[in-house]
């Protein structure tokens, strides 16, 4: 058996399974991490603690599936102009009369834009972001689709056409990447906002807080089988070729010079 498995047409097949099962591997190993991590920061199913705003998302990256929606914490400052209204909004984020307030927050990472609340004029006082160092609780947002018309860009020198980092790029003077994806929906801002007022955050918005903590884990599982399966399929293949290679030939050749049977039974004698 063993020089058969060592014969050169069959090292392909051994470096091909190797390959695999390096692969899946190190893929289980990556989503377990992934798992582990999640759970280590506190994205578990139904746990809504707020987490630190850098351990979920970095200046210049993109939001996952799994960060929409996550409760996060974040210091900084407000940039003095870096605060721009968004138009034709409602308290609870459809359509409405009244302002969106949008303010960014300079962290020691990063700028992240913080739709602060809602106000009904234009030159609400509570427009205006507070200074000092405050520390604030919102909730992750995809930036928003938007127009891509030509009224896009048809807006107030102090406003936004909508909440998204393409937009705030347009308008202020960031580069992409100290720019956090996304924004912050506000709960919660030490000092205590002046008089905007916070938005509450659509039920599509939110995440399930947990489905992709249980994912991770399942794809590590799933991985570690697929790598399972490869060793059982070489090994199947393997043994099959022992056994065309070994087994007898259950109808050997009669000899050469044996005639034909007799067709005739022998007489009897007595």
């Amino acid at each position: 058996m063993t020089r058969f498995v060592l014969q050169p047409r069959w090292l392909a097949w051994h470096l091909l399974l190797v390959a695999v099962l390096v692969s899946f591997s190190w893929l289980g190993h990556w989503q377990l991490g992934a798992f582990e991590h999640k759970a280590e920061h506190g994205v578990a199913a139904g746990d809504r603690r707020p987490v630190a705003l850098d351990a979920l998302s970095r200046p210049g990256g993109r939001l996952t599936d799994d960060d929409v929606g996550r409760p996060v914490t974040a210091t900084g400052r407000y940039d003095p102009d870096g605060t721009r209204l968004v138009d034709g909004r409602d308290r609870d984020g459809g359509s409405g009369t009244g302002f969106w307030v949008v303010s960014v927050l300079r962290t020691a990472s990063g700028a992240q834009p913080v739709v602060r609340g809602w106000v009904r004029d234009h030159d609400d006082p509570a427009a205006t972001a507070p200074t000092g160092a405050v520390t604030v609780t919102g909730v992750l947002q995809r930036s928003e689709a938007g127009p891509t018309g030509p009224e896009a860009g048809d807006v107030a020198p102090d406003q936004l056409p909508y909440v998204a980092t393409v937009t705030v790029l347009d308008v202020l003077s960031y580069r992409p990447g100290e720019l956090y994806d996304g924004y912050l929906a506000l709960r919660a801002e030490q000092p205590s906002p002046a008089g905007a007022r916070p938005l509450p955050v659509a039920a599509q918005d939110v995440s399930s807080g947990g489905v992709g903590l249980w994912r991770n884990l399942a794809y590590a599982l799933q991985w570690w089988l697929f790598a399972g399966a490869a060793v059982f399929f070489w090994f199947v293949v393997l043994r099959r070729a022992v056994q065309e290679q070994g087994a007898p030939d259950p109808l050997p050749a009669p000899p050469d010079d044996a005639g034909p049977p007799s067709l005739v039974a022998p007489r009897r004698t007595t």
